[in-house]
């Protein structure tokens, strides 16, 4: 399957619908809440993203879609819609891939030249095992003169003794053989990787409403 991603393509990622917890994660979210008029979070999130999305828009969603009861909202979004699956959306996105208005990205897609070649180059410095891990996700392809990741992990920023390793030495390998100029990314919220090469697309950082990628680039 080939992604179609281009300039006019809005991007978001971390939205988190039906997550308490990210509330008192995040404090920008409840102060964000407070000044808006809504009394609930995921519905001032809904109002954003369909205030800027039409309904024949596509939307890059770079991970953590939602949790529990979280999925209810997901109808009411606007636009064709691309999800990569982020650690949170382990054990749910199965949900997400039935849903027509949704495409689902849980493997590393490289939409670029020489791509067999170097998915050989990664197979022979990693297992398949760690070259199937669950959250080694993301899309490669050229955009604007730029050559793009999209992925849910910003590449080379981790705490100590990440517990998604494996995965991340993954797409950080990839990021360099398919020579990289820069990494869209979700996963840090409101935290800086302070790499110049990554673009933090948390919805912390958008004021909760996707954006162009023209936009953002």
């Amino acid at each position: 399957m080939k992604y179609d991603i281009t300039l006019d393509t809005f991007v978001i990622s971390d939205t988190h619908f039906g997550h308490k917890a990210v509330m008192k994660k995040e404090p920008i979210r409840k102060l964000t809440l407070k000044y808006s008029g809504f009394t609930r979070f995921d519905e001032l999130q809904v109002y954003r993203w369909n205030n800027v999305v039409g309904a024949n828009d596509k939307v890059l969603h770079l991970g953590d879609l939602y949790f529990d009861t979280g999925y209810k909202y997901l109808p009411r979004l606007h636009g064709e819609k691309i999800l990569v699956v982020g650690n949170n959306d382990i054990g749910k996105f199965k949900r997400v891939e039935k849903m027509r208005e949704w495409q689902v990205c849980h493997k590393l897609k490289l939409q670029i030249p020489n791509a067999k070649r170097i998915k050989a180059r990664l197979r022979a410095k990693f297992s398949s095992t760690q070259l199937k891990d669950p959250y080694a996700n993301a899309i490669v392809l050229d955009l604007d003169g730029e050559r793009v990741m999209f992925s849910h992990f910003p590449v080379f920023n981790r705490k100590k003794d990440d517990r998604f390793c494996l995965a991340r030495d993954v797409l950080d390998e990839a990021y360099k053989l398919c020579g990289c100029s820069l990494n869209i990314h979700g996963h840090t919220h409101t935290k800086k990787t302070y790499n110049r090469f990554c673009i933090n697309a948390c919805c912390e950082e958008l004021e909760f409403a996707p954006i162009r990628l023209r936009e953002l680039l």
